[in-house]
């Protein structure tokens, strides 16, 4: 696929950047109109998950049509303008945050019932998560030696368990599992929501996490503790009730296996997929990490990042 291709009727403007994803997308137009054009491997489970969310009415992109075959699809396009490209010269960031809160809680919540999602997040994938971390940013992007690192693994049990632990009141809601500043779209005033295909069931703190200590975006710990107490709200108006402290207590370890999970990413995106500009993302997400890692009672993990310079 290039530039000017067409494909069942679509033509191809430009190729867009993809992120992360190992998926292609192609901003075309079909009858003056706009559209994303998608190439996905795994485009089947995407759309059960689109068409589900909508039913949900989840503000998702809406989909015009695809082949499950040729593993093509045509989405609505969105425009440009993200909760990532807003930062620095909107005003109304802290509305456009609590908004977009609104929506992730319908998405947990809502979305969770019927949800064709088989995963979760369990000990397992936060083991995954772990060990994605330690292998791509200690190891190989910050070089150190993996005999460096025994002791560390202790430390990954002690968290695992506590967030399996603390977190299980709170753990059977839909998860969007990467709700950060560059999923969340403002079209015509609205907050729309991508990226959505790595969906687990899982605990609410998590997509809080990825939003609020989020590498990509400098959101102060003011602005972050006002829109936990909005979520806290937010969730007893739909009669989730929880201890504050305790919240916050589930929130921090959460934000633990994010910041970690997000560095590991960086360091495997930029060293081995070709794509170097994720490197300006780590000293942000090494800092949330190393802050987050104060006084939580894990001397070896915190150890081996506050040696790190970056």
């Amino acid at each position: 696929m290039k530039s000017g291709d067409v494909i069942h009727g679509y033509q191809l403007i430009r190729r867009l950047d993809q992120g992360g994803s190992d998926r292609k997308f192609f901003r075309c137009n079909k009858d003056e109109s706009t559209f994303i054009l998608v190439y996905d491997d795994d485009l089947k489970y995407y759309v059960a998950l689109q068409q589900h969310l909508s039913r949900k009415r989840i503000p998702v992109p809406i989909l015009h049509w695809y082949n499950i075959e040729e593993r093509i699809m045509i989405l609505e396009d969105l425009g440009d303008v993200s909760l990532f490209t807003l930062h620095g010269g909107s005003k109304e960031l802290s509305g456009l945050y609590r908004s977009a809160i609104d929506e992730l809680i319908k998405l947990q919540i809502d979305g969770r019932k019927d949800a064709p999602v088989e995963c979760y997040y369990d000990r397992e994938h936060i083991q995954w998560e772990q060990e994605y971390f330690r292998d791509f940013f200690l190891v190989q992007y910050c070089g150190i030696s993996p005999s460096k690192l025994k002791g560390i693994d202790t430390d990954f049990k002690v968290l695992a368990d506590q967030v399996l632990n603390l977190a299980k009141p709170l753990s059977d809601y839909l998860m969007h599992r990467d709700f950060q500043s560059q999923n969340i779209y403002l079209k015509d005033g609205q907050i729309r929501i991508i990226d959505f295909q790595s969906a687990r069931i899982g605990p609410l703190t998590y997509d809080l996490a990825a939003l609020l200590r989020d590498a990509y975006a400098q959101i102060d710990a003011d602005r972050e503790r006002e829109l936990v107490n909005y979520y806290l709200r937010k969730i007893g108006e739909r009669e989730l009730h929880i201890d504050e402290e305790e919240f916050f207590r589930i929130y921090e370890l959460t934000c633990l296996q994010r910041n970690m999970q997000a560095l590991g990413a960086f360091a495997n995106l930029s060293l081995n997929k070709n794509k170097p500009h994720f490197r300006k993302h780590i000293p942000r997400g090494l800092l949330l990490l190393q802050n987050g890692l104060r006084g939580k009672n894990l001397p070896r993990l915190e150890k081996a990042i506050s040696n790190i310079k970056i």
